[in-house]
């Protein structure tokens, strides 16, 4: 009886574990996040930190809305924050409401920390994201939902209001259709993204 009991609460123990699951688990299909399979060049470990971030947004709404709009930050397959004292180089970006960003061509090495300084030209808002183009249609979503959401210093993504500046560091990550973008509603399907290109 005392066994079987023990047993009983082993099982219990276990099936909250299951249920969170990790990649590949039941309830956490890759494949509607653009992340299908290991051989499109994203390793299990970015597909468990997606799962994990996926499992953040449902926890917390999956809206940013939830967070008062401000200084919610997704994550990005793409690469992850850098440090100012890692920085190799330094690009100058212009956004414009012509919804376009002007820069020189983003051709980066897998690892390299990248300073990006965008000055906002324009009257309008504007935001500089760096992910696949997988995660820029699910924050454009999000966006959508919550057009007033900004971004602060220490994620993939900055607002810039107009006649600003700001810095986004980023150390890349080599992955499939890496872009830069900005996310306010209409302003991706304007026109207002460049490819990353990796040598």
């Amino acid at each position: 009886m005392k066994t079987s009991k023990v047993a009983l609460i082993g099982v219990l123990a276990v099936i909250p574990i299951v249920a969170l699951g990790g990649p590949g688990e039941s309830g956490h299909d890759h494949s509607s996040h653009g992340h299908s399979a290991p051989d499109q060049g994203v390793s299990n470990e970015h597909m468990h930190k997606n799962s994990h971030s996926s499992m953040h947004e449902s926890m917390h709404g999956g809206d940013h809305g939830m967070h008062g709009g401000h200084g919610h930050h997704m994550e990005s397959i793409a690469g992850s924050p850098g440090k100012e004292s890692e920085v190799d180089r330094t690009i100058e970006v212009t956004a414009n409401d012509s919804m376009k960003f002007i820069h020189e061509p983003l051709e980066i090495k897998d690892s390299e920390t990248v300073k990006f300084v965008i000055t906002n030209t324009g009257d309008t808002v504007h935001e500089f994201s760096i992910a696949t183009k997988d995660e820029h249609m699910e924050h454009g979503k999000m966006m959508m939902k919550n057009p007033d959401m900004h971004h602060g210093p220490g994620g993939p993504s900055i607002t810039i209001k107009p006649g600003e500046t700001e810095e986004l560091i980023w150390r890349f990550e080599e992955a499939w259709q890496v872009e830069v973008a900005c996310n306010m509603p209409g302003h991706y399907e304007a026109g207002m993204h460049s490819p990353v290109t990796f040598k």
